[in-house]
């Protein structure tokens, strides 16, 4: 746990075989459901999101928090980020076509504000989100953004006075 509350992960999706493993247990639980590319927000979710699509053999596409020059032109669209602030999230418009089926990964979900923006970016390419899943979740708030997303661990607590996380396996992947 580092100081301010936020939780530390680069530790983990940073080490190429736990992000792989990572990677192909989130894609185990989305196969059948046919993605033709995984999305991601950048930047700490791409190794978990990289090693999804590699396990599924499809495209990984992310998303930026602005738009790149040499990505050519791009979809723009405003969401609620974490604390209740508007961000913004860009997308190459030849990142992804109308009636494709998007996988949906990041690293980490807590009010679910980034995860609905991703949603919301693939409506506006016409496309079909077929799934979301996280490495983690915190416990709170229960009720989530985005309906339906599944994370690998929760976040039960912070014990602030060790500064240790504590975290369990979710019900969705044992």
């Amino acid at each position: 746990m580092l100081p301010g509350g936020f939780l530390y992960t680069s530790d983990v999706t940073a080490e190429s075989d736990t992000a792989q493993k990572i990677g192909e247990i989130l894609a185990q639980k989305y196969y059948d459901r046919q993605p033709d590319l995984v999305l991601t927000m950048e930047t700490k979710g791409i190794p978990i999101a990289l090693m999804t699509a590699r396990a599924l053999g499809v495209s990984l596409v992310i998303a930026r928090r602005d738009s790149r020059a040499y990505e050519g032109s791009a979809v723009k669209i405003n969401y609620m980020g974490g604390g209740d602030r508007i961000e913004t999230m860009a997308l190459a418009r030849r990142a992804m076509k109308p009636g494709q089926r998007v996988l949906i990964v990041d690293d980490f979900m807590k009010g679910g504000g980034t995860l609905q923006g991703m949603v919301d970016m693939i409506r506006e390419f016409q496309a079909e989100v077929v799934g979301v899943g996280v490495m983690i979740a915190t416990r709170q708030p229960e009720k989530k953004l985005v309906e339906g997303a599944k994370a690998l661990l929760i976040l039960e607590s912070f014990d602030k006075e060790r500064g240790v996380a504590v975290v369990r396996p979710s019900a969705e992947f044992v």
